[in-house]
């Protein structure tokens, strides 16, 4: 599975408003729901903030995989924000996150949530994408990045 081949141009945001975790995760969820990618706005900010209390999902490398099972998400969504100055997103290796990754997954296939994760871990694991995510201009260049960066995996 590829990752450009469920972050569509439309669930990447380059605009979104900096600010602590709470923030850009409401912003984050208020702007899929401006977008009509999602429809129960409060019920995921809740399931996401909840996960996030058991642990960051700030990865290393600027990266950060916020994610949540909703039952009322048919189909895994995922959903881009970058942010130049970066954002504390309290990760793992304590650096700013650039990047924040949004995944929904349906509560009744787990599963495919965890490959999709998988498969986010190794790209930032074996590649430099958040990096080279700094120079994107616009939601073409970010998934010619990401496209690029997956054919070294």
């Amino acid at each position: 599975m590829k990752i450009c081949e469920l972050l569509k141009p439309d669930h990447i945001f380059l605009d979104l408003k900096p600010g602590d975790k709470r923030q850009v995760l409401e912003e984050f969820v208020k702007a899929l729901k401006k977008r009509g990618l999602i429809k129960a706005e409060k019920t995921i900010l809740k399931e996401i903030l909840k996960r996030e209390s058991i642990g960051s999902t700030g990865l290393e490398k600027g990266i950060a995989v916020p994610h949540a099972l909703i039952s009322k998400i048919k189909e895994p969504l995922l959903a881009m924000a970058l942010f130049k100055r970066g954002i504390d997103f309290g990760s793992a290796d304590q650096k700013p996150t650039r990047a924040v990754l949004l995944l929904l997954g349906n509560k009744d296939f787990p599963g495919t949530q965890l490959k999709i994760l998988a498969h986010i871990c190794r790209l930032v694991k074996e590649t430099n994408f958040v990096s080279k995510l700094k120079k994107a201009k616009s939601h073409l260049d970010v998934c010619s990045i990401i496209e690029e960066e997956e054919r070294k995996i």
